[in-house]
């Protein structure tokens, strides 16, 4: 068995920059091995507490001798990189060793992608959803009725926020050919993500862009224009539509220079029940053939910027109608199961099973809760 161990220092998840660390009797062999120096050779037997610029692969990496058997490399903080990092040491005859534990509760606190999330989930941990799970059980005992109204309302919230603590909520820009979708996604995102030109049928994949409105994370997927087409134009069709059923938000792009605008088609029998379709009416800033009232769309310029802003907030507030500070949410994807379960089965009056399902829900909970009873708080 090998002696020499390969651990991660810094906690897991993306950052922007992770430590690996490396002990035992084979360490600085194997970084002399390994590591490619920007400038001289490293030495063979150097002094503690020197570090060294360089390579190790394709990644520029800060090498590290901290003791006379243990190595640091300072690298990207990308999972695949560090990962990567690892099993070079790995893959050389070193044992792996996890240098941290942790809970389900605070690993998705350290990959919330947004300040807004990380305040909910952190919430959560101090004991937020628990106690609305204790307040609900109460309530089963002496009012079973209003039980099933919070069980209601937390389930709503499990199925919304959420879901949407850590994955984005998709939002599709869909419509016809040449009305400036791909511009306007880059000028809502704030760069070029998607390829800008005047000949229709450019985009024939979905290009995506994360971002956030309101301190929500959001992924806005460009689409191929809508229209009849063959070859590879048509699967960016179909692969359009399919995003288009997906998606939480749609924003339907129309032509204000466009004296026939084209308003969404369904087939036959189709009712789009859940989509929610917002009519965007672009080039405001160019001389307009209609007005967007007539079909209740927001006037904005994907070029100057104009109604930009407005748009945001009216897509925020078709994703979140209303979150109070220090709101209970189920936080995580076993937990908004269980509370849906229990939901579900309240329906029925099955409370004995309701109450089953929310002890379970909440011994899920307060074990991830923070070891100090003082634990941390988002408030400033």
């Amino acid at each position: 068995m090998s002696d020499t161990v390969v651990s991660l220092l810094t906690p897991p998840g993306a950052g922007a920059i992770a430590t690996v660390e490396v002990r035992g009797p084979r360490a600085w062999e194997l970084a002399r091995q390994l590591f490619r120096p920007a400038g001289k050779p490293v030495p063979e037997a150097p002094e503690v507490n020197r570090f060294w610029f360089g390579t190790l692969g394709s990644d520029e990496v800060v090498l590290a001798r901290t003791a006379s058997d243990t190595i640091e490399v300072h690298c990207h903080g990308g999972r695949r990189v560090v990962r990567w990092v690892t099993e070079q040491f790995l893959t050389n005859g070193c044992l792996e060793r996890a240098a941290h534990t942790q809970n389900e509760g605070h690993d998705l606190l350290q990959r919330a992608p947004t300040l807004r999330t990380a305040s909910i989930i952190l919430d959560q941990l101090n004991g937020a959803f628990a106690r609305e799970v204790r307040r609900i059980l109460a309530l089963l005992e002496t009012d079973p009725p209003a039980a099933y109204q919070s069980l209601q309302q937390l389930t709503e919230l499990g199925s919304t926020i959420g879901a949407h603590l850590i994955a984005p909520w998709p939002v599709v820009v869909s419509g016809p050919p040449n009305v400036g979708k791909s511009s306007l996604v880059n000028a809502i995102v704030g760069y070029q993500r998607s390829v800008v030109s005047a000949t229709a049928g450019t985009t024939r994949d979905t290009v995506t862009a994360r971002t956030a409105f309101d301190g929500w994370p959001v992924e806005l997927t460009d689409t191929a224009g809508f229209r009849e087409a063959l070859g590879l134009e048509a699967e960016g069709i179909e692969l359009a539509a399919r995003a288009r059923e997906a998606a939480d938000v749609v924003l339907w792009v129309l032509d204000l220079t466009d004296p026939a605008p084209v308003l969404p088609s369904y087939p036959d029998n189709y009712l789009p029940v859940q989509e929610v379709v917002i009519f965007v009416a672009n080039k405001c800033d160019q001389p307009q053939k209609w007005s967007p009232n007539t079909v209740g769309a927001i006037p904005v310029s994907a070029v100057t910027g104009e109604g930009i802003p407005k748009l945001i907030q009216l897509i925020s507030r078709y994703l979140v109608t209303d979150c109070p500070p220090s709101i209970a949410v189920p936080y995580s994807p076993r937990l908004i199961d269980l509370i849906s379960r229990s939901y579900a089965v309240s329906f029925f009056g099955d409370w004995s099973e309701t109450a089953r399902l929310l002890h379970e829900a909440l011994a899920e909970a307060e074990s991830h809760h923070f070891a100090s009873p003082l634990g941390l708080s988002s408030k400033p």
